[in-house]
């Protein structure tokens, strides 16, 4: 008995009405039937008849049934009560800590989130703050009213959630200002990335009344460290970002002096770089691609190079990266595949061409009538050329990526899938996409004696490209051992310093008129350097 007891208690602890009567009921029927109540109260109804005991005894069963039901409808209206409390609830405390108008975190949500991240305890070194203002919000309410202001905060509510990462967090702070912090651990290099895109994302026209409406936005960065508070973190990044502000807007700006003098050299690349796009001062160079059994000329890879007047040969990892955040990439991308077109045009018709296309270029609807309007009018033959793209580039979408494929390959043009091995979804791609040839990463390539788990790797990739009757090209040799290790595994095509480094368009002309006459590779040639042309040419 004394354990049935002790889960009742238990029971009356954790459970609704509904089960403590159920379970009220099994006891008292079980301690009828331990003690034979029944039986018991029968035979004395029996013997004093008079008092009438079964009546009563119906009586009060029927006033327990009612009893029991009237338990029953009110427990569930309590139940429900509470479930309606606990709604109201939920939405005071997101009324509390949401914007009404944008549905983003509000002040409040986003104080209590970096003094989170800042706690002793969560043993963060610091974070990224970045404070957003609109630089011409105030035209828009003038001339568009409070809808049209309205209509326009809560797309670039939009445009932010859509630039940020995991691990970010987004608040309007009040009126046209936005804050962001950065996922814990996020770098400089991140956190300049993401303020160009944002000041990408938020600078393109909005539709208000038919109209074109330009608003921008200006930035400032910050860092806060552990033991700084959020009024401090914000008054930081306000003043970097009143320092944006004052030197033209439409920038951003740190507040730590020496990342914000790197940030001005950043923007004045930037800058530089949209004038050399415009003038299309950047030009394809071309990197020999070889036939590694026969060491036949086979092609060319065409890479951006761009000259600066001042800073010399930028590096492509630097300007192709700026070009994707400013939306520059598609322009810069258009204008490499016609120049590529028109330098090879003369070259023999044996020689193929592989342009890269960025994964934003790519998701372009009018990619395929683009490709087609630069080969007409240059006059280019659809197959020589060949269309390099990373899995990238498809997996941001897959059916308009498939269709473009599909759509080249009808124009002649082949495809290669580049970069493989650091992407994802390889196998699959492979089995659906109708790919020409494969590029292995120079990461697995270089070096690759010195390295068994790349060798393993290379190996499997072959393998399977043979499998597949795909051709396979190799970047990044480097050396005569990276050379004999690939040929030795049937690798059909490469390519990297070990064959010639990338030449200017004139270099390729006369490197064609001389040793490269009978377009096959001299046993004796050293690498390629860059060769001063004789002022005849």
């Amino acid at each position: 008995m004394e354990v049935v007891l002790h889960k009742l208690l238990d029971t009356l602890k954790k459970h609704k009405t509904p089960i403590f009567i159920a379970l009220t009921t099994a006891l008292t029927f079980s301690l009828s039937a331990e003690y034979e109540l029944l039986e018991w109260f029968y035979e004395y109804s029996r013997a004093h008849e008079d008092w009438e005991l079964d009546e009563l005894a119906i009586l009060v069963l029927n006033a327990v049934v009612g009893l029991t039901w009237f338990l029953i409808v009110k427990s569930r209206q309590l139940i429900r009560a509470v479930r309606e409390r606990d709604k109201a609830e939920q939405a005071a405390q997101k009324i509390a800590r949401h914007d009404a108008l944008t549905g983003l975190a509000n002040r409040r949500a986003f104080s209590d989130h970096i003094d989170e991240l800042t706690a002793p305890e969560n043993g963060e070194d610091g974070i990224m703050v970045m404070m957003l203002d609109l630089d011409r919000f105030k035209a828009v309410n003038d001339l568009h009213g409070h809808a049209g202001g309205d209509y326009v905060l809560t797309e670039v509510a939009k445009r932010i959630n859509a630039m940020i990462e995991d691990g970010d967090f987004v608040a309007r702070l009040g009126g046209d200002e936005f804050a962001i912090t950065l996922a814990p651990g996020s770098t400089v290099e991140h956190a300049e990335r993401t303020a160009r895109r944002l000041l990408t994302a938020v600078g393109k026209p909005f539709r208000i009344d038919g109209k074109n409406v330009l608003v921008g936005t200006s930035i400032g960065i910050s860092r806060v460290v552990l033991g700084q508070g959020v009024s401090e973190a914000l008054q930081l990044a306000d003043q970097a970002l009143y320092s944006a502000k004052k030197a033209g807007r439409g920038q951003f700006a740190w507040y730590d002096a020496e990342l914000d003098e790197l940030a001005k050299e950043r923007r004045q690349l930037e800058q530089d770089l949209r004038l050399a796009v415009r003038n299309k001062e950047i030009v394809p160079y071309f990197q020999p691609v070889f036939d590694m059994a026969t060491d036949k000329l086979g092609g060319f890879e065409a890479l951006a190079r761009w000259k600066h007047p001042e800073r010399g040969m930028v590096s492509p990892e630097i300007f192709i990266e700026i070009a994707e955040d400013i939306g520059l990439i598609s322009e810069l991308g258009w204008s490499m595949l016609e120049k590529a077109c028109k330098a090879a045009c003369h070259w023999d018709s044996s020689l193929k061409v592989a342009v890269n296309f960025s994964p934003i270029q790519f998701r372009d609807p009018n990619l395929v009538d683009m490709v087609e309007k630069i080969l007409r009018e240059t006059g280019f033959d659809p197959l020589r050329l060949e269309v390099e793209i990373t899995e990238s580039a498809i997996m941001l979408d897959f059916d308009l990526a498939k269709a473009s494929i599909e759509r080249l390959r009808d124009l002649g043009v082949s495809l290669a899938l580049d970069d493989f091995g650091t992407g994802f979804s390889s196998l699959s791609n492979l089995r659906t996409l109708p790919f020409d040839r494969l590029k292995i990463d120079r990461s697995f390539v270089s070096n690759i004696n010195d390295c068994p788990e790349n060798q393993k790797i290379v190996a499997g990739i072959l393998a399977m490209a043979h499998g597949l009757e795909l051709d396979v090209t190799a970047e990044g040799i480097e050396s005569e051992l990276d050379h004999d290790y690939l040929c030795a595994r049937d690798c059909q095509l490469g390519q990297g310093f070990h064959y010639a480094k990338p030449l200017a368009v004139e270099e390729v002309d006369w490197m064609l008129e001389t040793k490269w006459s009978n377009l096959d590779r001299n046993e004796d040639q050293e690498v390629i350097e860059p060769v001063q042309l004789p002022k005849t040419a």
